[in-house]
């Protein structure tokens, strides 16, 4: 890799969007090719002081060893009926350091803002203090339809879209990589956190089954997923989750049956169908818009997640639980992460204490892996929490910097041949 240690800042970043650009003009030629990269943008750059200056977890993630320019990118990837669709990423490339470096894909977690980018970004944000200023190359994708998509719907908890984003994401990474020069492991790594504990676990699973001989794929760690899907939504179906009221229940249900319908078409032809009076036309309208997940909450726009009945059409709750063939059951257990055999060391992490997604789906995942010969280790940070901290925010805030430290130091790390591998030398600014 060139060295950049006496190359101004303003000159280092024009010199990226140079090979950058010349990536764009190399896969136009290529437009059919999942993960041909089909416009490409520096548009942030993060020096060691301003990562650890602006990061909380320093303690968890250790002083920043790189500096980090983020990349935003368009990517060619499909649909849910294998439809060509173009997606976008945020590509987090280490800098000042010495390759080469592992490509470590992120999934994100739900995002019903449909404009929201991966890329938009503060200097402590966790993927940057804990893994690209640590010499990790990191894509992570927005999925088919939300951030650059113009896909028609996002098909939420879908495993098989969310795993080719993921897929294609990895693919548009090393094609920039190639472009700018960036020498890499040839090593891949996942990881993802709440949807994207599911979806990193489905692009493990089809990267395992299908894709070992196109990628190294070394090392995942799902979080806080919901693995065994089916069996969540019927464990939270009245609002509960580990003993307390699950505060987003209303808006998870709502976001997941909304795109399931877009997907397999058998869920209801009229929303009355599914949903009570007055929240028929506004469901149809949020999953995904222009608000947040937490916007809608705090704006009330469904009821609590204690008051599903509200919300429910009530032949619609009955029938999910009495009829195992309920359409909508169905398509969730299509989506459920357990049926396959792990090839590739993977760790699990979340909290019992977790209000949102049960932690029992990393238990389920565990003991279906063992069934088939596989040991998956299973970590609780729950006693990492402060006391006191309700589970929601096990969720939403506090088990999140842990289980990322715990995947870094447990398994990332080591399998790239310790703390320090790849980064033999710093350079100086």
């Amino acid at each position: 890799m060139r060295s950049t240690a006496n190359i101004p800042l303003a000159g280092l970043v024009l010199l990226i969007a140079a090979h950058l650009n010349a990536c764009v003009d190399l896969t136009a030629r290529t437009a059919h090719d999942r993960g041909a990269v089909t416009s490409s943008e520096t548009i942030l750059h993060f020096d060691r002081a301003s990562i650890d200056a602006a990061n909380r977890d320093i303690a968890l993630t250790g002083p920043a060893e790189c500096d980090v320019s983020v990349v935003q990118l368009t990517y060619r990837s499909e649909g849910v009926e294998h439809e060509p669709a173009e997606l976008s990423a945020g590509l987090f490339i280490p800098e000042h350091c010495i390759g080469p470096f592992p490509v470590l894909a992120e999934a994100h977690g739900t995002e019903t803002d449909r404009r929201r980018l991966t890329t938009q970004v503060d200097a402590g944000n966790n993927t940057i203090a804990f893994f690209a200023a640590h010499g990790f190359l990191v894509v992570a994708t927005d999925y088919l339809g939300l951030g650059k998509s113009n896909y028609a719907y996002h098909p939420y908890l879908h495993a098989d879209s969310e795993s080719s984003a993921i897929i294609d994401s990895i693919r548009a990474a090393r094609n920039a990589a190639h472009a700018l020069r960036i020498p890499l492991s040839g090593q891949v790594m996942l990881f993802g956190y709440s949807q994207g504990g599911h979806a990193a676990m489905a692009a493990q699973r089809e990267i395992d089954r299908r894709h070992r001989s196109e990628f190294n794929l070394v090392a995942t760690a799902p979080m806080a997923g919901p693995y065994y899907l089916s069996q969540t939504f019927i464990n939270s179906w009245f609002g509960r989750t580990a003993g307390e009221e699950n505060g987003l229940a209303a808006e998870l249900f709502s976001y997941t049956v909304v795109n399931y319908n877009h997907i397999y078409r058998n869920i209801y032809t009229d929303p009355q169908q599914i949903f009570a009076p007055p929240y028929a036309e506004v469901e149809t309208h949020l999953f995904p818009a222009t608000q947040g997940l937490f916007e809608i909450r705090q704006r009330n726009l469904l009821p609590p997640g204690g008051q599903l009945n509200e919300l429910r059409n009530p032949a619609f709750t009955a029938a999910f639980l009495l009829d195992a063939r309920q359409p909508f059951r169905v398509d969730l257990e299509r989506n459920d992460l357990l049926d396959w055999t792990p090839a590739t060391p993977m760790l699990l992490c979340g909290s019992r204490r977790d209000a949102i997604v049960d932690f029992n789906n990393a238990y389920a995942a565990q003991a279906a892996f063992r069934a088939r010969g596989v040991e998956v280790p299973v970590v609780d940070v729950a006693d990492e929490i402060p006391a006191g901290v309700n589970g929601m925010e096990h969720h939403t805030r506090y088990a999140v910097a842990p289980c990322y430290a715990a995947a870094r130091s447990r398994l990332f790390d080591p399998m790239r041949g310790g703390k320090s591998a790849g980064l033999a030398q710093q350079m100086p600014h």
